[in-house]
């Protein structure tokens, strides 16, 4: 593939994908700002919340009516691509979409939601494309203008305290610092008319001590100032990441399956280029703009001719800098969301490094996280070659200004006009403080407008809605008693994929013991996390103690009820932190107990540490079976009214489950279970069976399963 040319600029600007699995409306958003809809992929996402199992062309031809777009799907052989009307969406390697903006040349200009733009030859477009493709035009109800929620630089740092004070001592001492810069070049230039015309020593050893004196308190200044900046940044760092993560961790379970790790990663670490540039992007950008005013005010004062020069140079670069701007963002973004791509594939296989070892797929996964890394590599050359181009722009003008100085200010000295050689020194140096700070000034200016890109992606996870548990208000307690009800409950993952659950009915009675049975694919991981409230249904009621379950309080329900679930992990610590999750005051009576009911206390046992044993990362120290128990230690320590389980004793053996049922049992608490296994679905009081998204009583009684 053939990327786009550093000066070329293409009319449709690519949008990337944040989620897994929302490249059609990543694509969707490409051409509705194409067509003058301007709008963005998080607004897009939150009018019409896309599926985790990606979105089917009908669903696409649906979204494009809603926003004003009239759709066309055509089937077509590849040398008809230059006949769409453009842009368009290309179907792309059977599961994925792509934009078009243009064919020439035998070229197609592919705009990829997954990666970058690419003028990519037709023989290599004939290896993805599938033959379907979308046209999409603006109906006569099509309106565009600007549909875009922004995050605020202020709803970062909500309750800091301190950030103006230190932000005011940084700028007096730097003030400080800047006015022994602006007094050195005088010394210079009565050093040299003066004092070495005269051969004066006692003059000269005058200056020497003053500006000595001024060397170390603009030392002093300069220490304290790094203090200041140390502590500053430190404090809003701190608080910027706090406030972040406090929203990272308060947002749906959904919306973790929907990323990548290493994606979610690289948009909390946006972080760090917006701490710096508040904390010392702030005042220098106040300090740069005062200083190139006074300096330039002092090179008028010594040849208006010499500061029109400098004035011309800095013009210039600004020009450069403000062309390039664009091409940078883009190079910078790629070059994030790149990296973060190669990170998600390094950890998912040191995850599962096991699995690659056993089954010898390591220089398979080694050739694809490579693949992943050249793309990330890629991604920051090009942003270094737009660096290079920028960095000989400014050599290039400034060395010619300096050159044309020089001449012009050794002229004026030949010729007589005033100009002495101290007063050139002296020129020469606040021309330079001057281009310095100016050019300084331009780049922060840059910087800042850059972190519109940073803002944009943190806007992922600040401006994403909280779980609706998070809703509840705090002092509300609801005592739970253990009865839990669905009435006529539908399910979806999105509003254009088909019924997970149709019209499910289902009461279990306080102390009841339930098991649910069928095939996989059937809907009952989805009617767990019902039942648990992490999901909301389409339609329908969830019921606890007979109060719907936003009335019964979220946070209330949560506290009382537990569950061992497929995806459980246990974390980094002792086995007596992970069965007291980490409690802030553990009780070992309860974690000793609750070992006991889950049958895992006698192998603690027998471990060197017992419950200080480390668990290693996501218990790899342990067996299937054992950690399975600790999970369910974990849960039961919670003493809960609710128990459910999605497979949560799959790996115990007959006796270590029986074992299990009897302490649970004798507890007389409600439970809920999903299992496959004949011995387990036995032990119930009741059997119902999930298949195509319904629930039925099951044909045989317990006794006759």
């Amino acid at each position: 593939m053939l990327d786009l040319g550093f000066f070329t600029r293409s009319r449709v600007r690519l949008v990337r994908q944040t989620e897994i699995a929302e490249c059609g409306l990543a694509s969707l958003a490409m051409v509705a700002n194409y067509h003058g809809l301007d709008i963005d992929l998080g607004t897009l996402r939150r009018r019409f919340a896309p599926s985790l199992r990606g979105a089917p062309l009908r669903s696409l031809i649906g979204l494009a009516d809603k926003i004003g777009l009239t759709p066309r799907a055509v089937k077509l052989p590849l040398e008809e691509l230059k006949n769409l009307h453009t842009p368009c969406i290309l179907h792309w390697d059977m599961n994925h979409y792509v934009v078009l903006e243009h064919v020439r040349s035998d070229k197609a200009l592919i705009h990829n939601p997954d990666g970058r733009s690419t003028n990519m030859p037709m023989d290599e477009v004939s290896k993805h494309f599938t033959g379907v493709a979308l046209e999409l035009r603006p109906s006569d109800d099509f309106e565009g203008g600007k549909h875009r929620e922004r995050l605020k630089l202020s709803q970062l740092w909500r309750r800091m305290t301190g950030l103006k004070r230190a932000i005011a001592q940084i700028l007096v001492l730097t003030l400080v610092l800047q006015a022994y810069v602006l007094a050195s070049p005088y010394y210079m230039q009565v050093a040299i008319d003066n004092a070495l015309p005269a051969l004066d020593l006692d003059l000269l050893a005058v200056l020497a001590i003053g500006f000595g004196l001024f060397t170390l308190v603009n030392a002093g200044a300069a220490l304290l100032r790094s203090f200041v900046l140390l502590v500053a940044g430190t404090t809003l760092g701190f608080t910027l990441a706090s406030n972040v993560a406090r929203r990272l961790f308060r947002l749906p379970v959904d919306w973790f399956e929907k990323r990548h790790t290493g994606d979610i990663l690289s948009r909390f670490q946006s972080v760090g280029p917006i701490q710096e540039m508040l904390t010392q992007g702030a005042v220098s950008a106040i300090v740069d703009g005062l200083m190139a005013v006074l300096t330039l005010a002092l090179m008028f004062w010594y040849s208006p001719l010499l500061a029109a020069i400098a004035i011309v140079a800095f013009v210039l670069y600004g020009i450069v800098r403000a062309v390039s701007f664009s091409f940078e963002r883009e190079a910078q973004e790629a070059s994030i969301i790149m990296g973060g791509k190669e990170q998600s594939t390094l950890i998912e296989t040191l995850r599962g490094m096991t699995t690659l070892r056993l089954f010898g797929r390591e220089t398979l996964r080694h050739a694809l996280w490579q693949t992943k890394l050249t793309d990330a590599v890629n991604s920051d050359v090009r942003l270094a070659r737009i660096g290079i181009w920028q960095g000989t722009a400014n050599g290039l003008i400034f060395g010619l200004e300096n050159i044309l100085t020089i001449y012009l200010a050794i002229s004026f000295v030949i010729e007589g006009s005033g100009f002495s050689v101290g007063m050139v020194f002296a020129y020469m140096a606040y021309k330079g403080q001057f281009i310095g700070k100016s050019a300084a000034l331009v780049d922060t200016a840059i910087a800042f407008k850059m972190l519109g890109l940073h803002l944009e992606r943190l806007s992922d996870i600040a401006l994403s809605e909280e779980d609706r548990s998070f809703g509840d208000s705090l002092d509300r307690e609801t005592e739970l008693k253990g009865r839990i009800e669905l009435r006529d409950v539908f399910y979806r993952y999105a509003p254009s994929d088909p019924l997970v659950l149709e019209g499910v009915n289902l009461t279990v009675e306080q102390g009841e013991f339930v098991a649910i049975t069928g095939p996989s694919g059937g809907g009952k991981s989805t009617l767990v996390k019902l039942l648990l409230g992490l999901v909301e249904p389409e339609s329908g009621e969830v019921l606890v103690d007979g109060l719907p379950l936003n009335r019964f309080g979220y946070k209330s329900f949560h506290s009382q009820i537990a569950a061992v679930l497929q995806e459980d992990s246990l974390f980094a610590g002792t086995l007596a932190d992970n069965i007291a999750l980490f409690d802030e005051s553990v009780d070992m009576e309860r974690v000793v107990g609750a070992a006991s009911a889950a049958s895992i206390h006698s192998d603690i046992g027998q471990m060197p540490m017992q419950y200080e044993t480390l668990v290693g990362d996501m218990g790899s120290t342990l067996s299937g079976g054992q950690k399975q128990r600790v999970l369910l230690a974990r849960a039961l320590y919670r003493q809960p009214r609710i128990l459910v389980m999605d497979e949560g004793t799959a790996h115990l053996d007959s006796d270590h489950e029986r074992a299990v049922n009897e302490a649970i049992s004798a507890m007389g608490i409600t439970r809920i279970i999903i299992a496959h296994r004949k011995e387990t679905i036995e032990a119930a009081e009741r059997i119902l069976v999930m298949a195509a998204g319904q629930l039925h009583k099951a044909q045989l009684e317990p006794s006759e399963t």
